[in-house]
């Protein structure tokens, strides 16, 4: 009995040591358990916070962008509204009218530019096209052109200076005027025997579509301008009076509207003398009225022929262009 007591004390003991002899894991899984769950609440934290930050962003970024267009479409939408209230002002206003209106197609006249003074009737030589039955053109104070019904006055088409002058432009290298004419510039001075420019054959639109006073229909004729490279070969051999008396010819010829025609000229102070033809009228590409010309000019009884062709410019004058 006492030694079965004494083994069963040496058992307890040595249980008892191994115990204590063991590390305590069960502990330190717990910690383990506790940081890692803290880690995983930080961290999850952090992410709905960055995400509700860039989310706040976005949206603000939104409504800026809401906001700009906003005050975008609100001003097109008043400058819309302010174009359309002066449109209709200036189209319903008579006064406003006078100046220089934009009128289009469908628009109907002031009584004003329906009486006889504005009819043009001289369409060819300005440049536009026939007008056809019940139609006529007329003109403004700006030299701006309407094709438009008789009797009612309202407007068909249009034909701008502006766009006159554009067209030319995008034609031609350049708008001449009398000083760049070769007469006009070496001669003006000396003896003018034909009286070119007494007369002021060079430039653009002579006389009145319509007389003052009776009604008298008058016509309407476009001057000579002859300048650049093509007019100094028209000229080249030519002095001053033979010039005045060959510009008579060029005058005559361009406005006749008859093709095939020959008009004479002859210095009597010098016997020399020449023929001046007109071939055949023509609409270039833009719409400008042209025409393909011949000059034979006997210098000291020689002939001398030079071709070329002119077309008549926006103001009416016909420009030597090749």
């Amino acid at each position: 009995m006492k030694h079965l007591l004494t083994a069963v004390l040496a058992l307890t003991l040595l249980n008892g040591a191994s115990s204590m002899a063991q590390p305590n894991n069960s502990g330190r899984t717990d910690q383990n358990r506790t940081d890692q769950g803290r880690d995983d609440h930080n961290g999850n934290d952090r992410n709905r916070n960055d995400r509700g930050r860039d989310d706040h962003e976005r949206n603000e970024r939104n409504d800026r962008n809401r906001y700009d267009q906003s005050r975008n479409d609100h001003g097109r939408n008043d400058q819309g509204r302010r174009e359309e209230s002066r449109d209709h002002d200036r189209r319903n206003d008579p006064g406003a009218r006078s100046g220089s209106p934009r009128w289009s197609r469908g628009d109907r006249l002031p009584d004003q530019y329906r009486q006889r003074q504005y009819v043009v009737n001289d369409w060819q030589q300005r440049n536009l096209r026939r007008p056809p039955r019940g139609y006529h053109w007329v003109h403004n104070d700006n030299r701006n052109y309407f094709l438009v019904v008789i009797g009612s006055g309202v407007v068909a088409e249009t034909v701008y200076r502006d766009d006159i002058d554009q067209r030319w432009r995008r034609g031609y290298a350049r708008t001449y005027s009398y000083d760049d004419d070769i007469y006009y510039r070496e001669c003006r001075t000396s003896s003018d025997p034909a009286g070119v420019i007494v007369g002021a054959l060079i430039g653009g639109l002579l006389g009145n579509t319509v007389g003052s006073g009776g009604g008298r229909t008058g016509a309407t004729i476009a001057g000579v301008i002859v300048g650049g490279v093509a007019g100094a070969a028209l000229t080249s051999n030519l002095d001053c009076e033979d010039r005045s008396y060959a510009y008579r010819t060029y005058y005559d010829g361009f406005n006749s509207g008859r093709e095939n025609s020959r008009y004479q000229w002859r210095n009597p102070r010098n016997d020399h003398r020449g023929e001046f033809r007109v071939g055949k009228y023509y609409d270039d590409m833009y719409g400008f009225h042209c025409a393909e010309y011949t000059q034979l000019a006997y210098i000291q009884g020689r002939p001398q022929e030079v071709r070329g062709r002119a077309c008549r410019q926006p103001d009416g004058a016909w420009a030597i262009v090749g």
